[in-house]
């Protein structure tokens, strides 16, 4: 609705209260400016009732938009922290290899060899536990990249509402052509 057909409406409401204060030689003109007014004003509630849920939508989308946004940067924070996890596993992985490697050569003293084996054992035990770590963090990562993927798709939704509201309130401004 534009600012003419409002100025036709209070122009046209203007009329018909004068007209109601005098007779009408016309009856089927003012019934035709009666009916005119009558529509403007279904025309009018019905441009705010849409306007309504576009706003609705649009704050859909905002929020929706935020949940993306926030499940994005789980999955980036995991992603990471699994990476750092790896690192360390397989840091301690190869110093676990260089230690066996060292003790199958045999060159070492006895004692160097005691010692290297106790460490070693307390090495593959981090190993476990890092691995587990690993684990859990991939776990993790998956579960956040599932939740994104509901969230875009959610978003997706919620685009498509507005695009057929839009598709709606175009054709509503055309006259329904």
């Amino acid at each position: 609705m534009n600012v003419k057909t409002i100025a036709l409406a209070v122009t046209l409401f203007a009329a018909s209260e004068g007209l109601c204060q005098t007779p009408v030689k016309e009856p089927a003109t003012l019934q035709a400016l009666l009916a005119e007014v009558h529509q403007l004003r279904q025309d009018i509630e019905a441009m705010t009732v849409a306007s309504q849920r576009v706003q609705i939508a649009l704050y859909a989308l905002q929020m929706q938009d935020a949940a993306v946004a926030r499940s994005a940067q789980r999955v980036d924070n995991a992603r990471t922290k699994c990476q750092g996890e790896e690192g360390n596993r397989q840091h301690t992985a190869s110093e676990i290899q260089r230690l066996e490697s060292s003790l199958t050569t045999g060159t070492l003293p006895e004692s160097e060899a005691k010692a290297i084996q106790s460490r070693l054992t307390g090495m593959k035990g981090d190993l476990d536990a890092q691995t587990a770590a690993v684990q859990g963090c991939q776990a993790a990562e998956a579960d956040a990249t599932s939740q994104l993927q509901r969230d875009r798709a959610t978003l997706d939704e919620v685009q498509d509402r507005i695009n057929r509201l839009d598709k709606s309130l175009e054709m509503l401004s055309n006259g329904g052509k």
